[in-house]
């Protein structure tokens, strides 16, 4: 190794020392999906830091979000070293997840899958497909199961909101 970078190794390591961490193992107290921001408790000094991003740039586009449980852990890491700007980067619980390309969004929280492209609904979709099937009347052959569209339609409405 140059004198050069045993130079820079040991600024390195001297700034490691006294200067800010670049990752914070912290507990998340609050989420703000409207901005796309949680706040953080760090347990090694119990000081609450605000404003930590979700995503790494908040321009009011959106691709993938992930959303932390309240209560859970969260790694945030600085960005680009700068002093109070963090972005989290892994979490131990995912209270919801949102993918959302153009006017296309696709969402999952405990309550069901939402996808969605501007109004329409998969949801409304099927259940507009079920109940148009459940009138469907026969007149050689089989008519349509109705226990089974009905279990269907339910099945619609606990898997998709």
């Amino acid at each position: 190794m140059g004198k050069q970078e045993e130079i820079r190794k040991a600024l390195a390591d001297h700034a490691m020392k006294f200067g800010p961490a670049a990752t914070m193992l912290a507990t998340v107290v609050a989420v703000d999906p409207s901005t796309f921001t949680c706040t953080l408790v760090d347990a090694d000094d119990d000081f609450e830091y605000p404003g930590i991003r979700l995503r790494p740039v908040l321009d009011g586009n959106e691709a993938l979000t992930l959303f932390p449980k309240v209560g859970t852990w969260a790694l945030a890491v600085r960005i680009e070293d700068e002093e109070h700007e963090w972005m989290v980067m892994a979490m131990g619980e995912v209270d919801k997840w949102r993918l959302k390309i153009g006017a296309t969004i696709i969402e999952q929280d405990a309550t069901g899958l939402l996808v969605q492209k501007g109004s329409d609904t998969l949801k409304q979709v099927l259940t507009l497909i079920i109940e148009a099937m459940q009138k469907i009347i026969v007149l050689q052959g089989t008519n349509p199961d109705r226990a089974k569209l009905v279990t269907a339609k339910t099945k619609t409405n606990n898997l998709f909101r």
